[in-house]
């Protein structure tokens, strides 16, 4: 069952198309890759669809068919789907566990009437207690005090991951959440995504590192131009020569997580 769909998507910049007529099913439960060479429009997809744009045309269906394209993206992450950055959004002066405190507030739900119901302090408690439960969850219990601005990369990469989980995602977009890590950080990372994916979370994961996609994902989705190039297993994709032409002009596929193809 379907728990996304991106129909005829197009997104133009200055007459340019980033994204062009394209069309994508997500099933419920699975993690997705999608790659492409730089330029091939995966952030500005990401983008559109957590309505950080608006597209130019066609339409984005969430659960039971809910049209979303058009909505802010404060809505959007309302209803479940959510995304991180290529760049960590932290608050680097807050603590750890401040960080994802501040991120459950969007589902606090203060108003007029819980503050003269005196329900706002057993809001902040409850909110507090789920996002020490994040933390854990991600691996940083250690550092929960420790100011975001101090922690090495990965931890902070794993804290960006812990802030969208206080969203209460559905679907969980990752772009690049390997970025700059070392080998020992990105299997950490590896290990964390999948826990995060037995939650029952679908994932939509961006990442140039191609090792850790086939990895990760029983699914890909190849993006050049701003269009859907082909679609398929880790196998299938490592061997299609319409994606290593993408990539490389060659018949090299090394790059793509792959064993060199015999010529």
């Amino acid at each position: 069952m379907s728990i996304l769909e991106v129909k005829g998507v197009s997104k133009y910049f200055g007459g340019l198309a980033a994204i062009d007529n394209l069309n994508l099913t997500i099933r419920e439960g699975e993690i997705r890759g999608i790659i492409g060479p730089n330029g091939a429009g995966k952030t500005t997809l990401f983008n559109v669809i957590s309505g950080v744009y608006r597209p130019s045309s066609g339409q984005i269906f969430y659960k039971a068919g809910k049209r979303i394209d058009g909505l802010a993206a404060s809505k959007i992450a309302e209803m479940g789907l959510v995304r991180t950055f290529q760049r960590t959004a932290l608050y680097p002066n807050f603590s750890v566990l401040k960080n994802v405190t501040a991120a459950r507030h969007l589902h606090a739900r203060e108003n007029i009437f819980s503050v003269f119901a005196g329900a706002v302090k057993k809001i902040e408690e409850v909110n507090i207690k789920k996002a020490l439960e994040i933390v854990e969850f991600m691996g940083l219990g250690h550092l929960k005090n420790e100011l975001a601005t101090n922690l090495p990369h990965g931890h902070q990469r794993a804290l960006g991951v812990a802030i969208a989980l206080a969203c209460e995602p559905k679907v969980l977009l990752l772009d690049e959440p390997l970025t700059g890590m070392t080998p020992t950080e990105k299997a950490q990372m590896i290990d964390l995504i999948r826990k995060v994916h037995q939650q029952g979370i679908t994932i939509l994961i961006v990442e140039h590192d191609m090792r850790s996609v086939m990895e990760l994902c029983k699914y890909i989705s190849v993006l050049d131009f701003g269009k859907l190039l082909v679609e398929g297993t880790p196998a299938e994709i490592q061997n299609d020569e319409s994606v290593i032409t993408a990539y490389l002009g060659t018949e090299d596929i090394t790059s793509l997580g792959g064993e060199k193809v015999a010529t």
